[in-house]
């Protein structure tokens, strides 16, 4: 596949929420229409091992072709269990200087409205050992730090604060890098719709942070969700009754880079929308 034409100077970066790969060929042609549209790095996330599939991310970087590699954290079981984060990119565009692996502080239990959701939808109600993935790069010369990350679903806001604080404290380990993106499914449910997530999410981050997809509304819409393994009558009444609780659940912070531009493509495959920003 050949390189799309990019401004030197400017970095196109997306972000993913693949739904565990369970569509794994259309995930593969949306990530394809990402590379089509610029993107120069993917983060992705809900990584897992599927030994009869094999792994997704070996088949996206085969479409992607020569010019692309990869870094993920997943763990080693065999099922969802293993759910995890990883980074595509573009060896054009930037170099690889090391990666760092982060396991977030895990949910030690589900409340009961937790258990009762995943007794709908058919799913083991089982804590998942979050992870998220950082690559230092090399771009115009200058440091660039990406970190792909997965906050809980559960556990509520107070956990999430606690996940994303704790990844922060491992980044501020090291020393602070020229540029930084950090990007993924941050879960800020906020059903009441007035922003408290992304308020302490800010206030972790610091003002240096800005929200490249801010203007985005929306990322995830419950009437997408996978139902394969639903009560019968739980995917009726979304169906049905033409539900459609949608969320914005994924975001793209950057710091000391220029937003020129962020778009949410409505492309299917998850039960989320990637996010696409060009950065300068």
């Amino acid at each position: 596949m050949a390189l799309n034409k990019q401004s030197p100077k400017q970095l196109t970066v997306a972000t993913y929420n693949i739904q565990f790969g369970i569509n794994a060929e259309q995930i593969s042609k949306s990530i394809e229409t990402l590379f089509t549209k610029g993107a120069q790095i993917i983060c992705l996330q809900e990584l897992i091992n599927t030994p009869r599939e094999g792994f997704i991310v070996d088949n996206i970087l085969k479409r992607l072709g020569k010019n692309w590699q990869a870094a993920y954290h997943v763990g080693k079981e065999q099922s969802r269990l293993s759910i995890g984060t990883g980074i595509l990119w573009n060896t054009h565009a930037v170099s690889l200087n090391h990666i760092e692996k982060i396991l977030l502080p895990k949910l030690k239990r589900f409340d009961l409205h937790e258990h009762v959701y995943y007794r709908l939808i058919g799913v083991p109600s089982e804590v998942l050992q979050r992870k998220a993935i950082t690559c230092y790069f090399t771009f115009e010369g200058k440091e660039l730090r990406v970190t792909s990350v997965h906050l809980d679903n559960v556990g509520g806001p107070i956990h999430r604060v606690k996940q994303f604080s704790y990844i922060m404290s491992e980044l501020n380990k090291d020393k602070t890098p020229d540029k930084e993106i950090i990007c993924g499914d941050f879960n800020t449910f906020d059903l009441l719709r007035i922003g408290y997530e992304k308020r302490m999410l800010q206030k972790i981050l610091g003002n240096e942070f800005t929200d490249a997809s801010e203007q985005i509304k929306w990322t995830s819409d419950i009437y997408n969700i996978d139902f394969a393994t639903s009560k019968p009558f739980f995917p009726w009444l979304i169906k049905t009754a033409n539900i459609h609780i949608r969320r914005k659940l994924d975001y793209i912070w950057v710091k000391q880079m220029e937003i020129v531009s962020c778009d949410k493509l409505s492309i299917s495959g998850s039960d989320h929308f990637p996010l696409i920003a060009t950065l300068r």
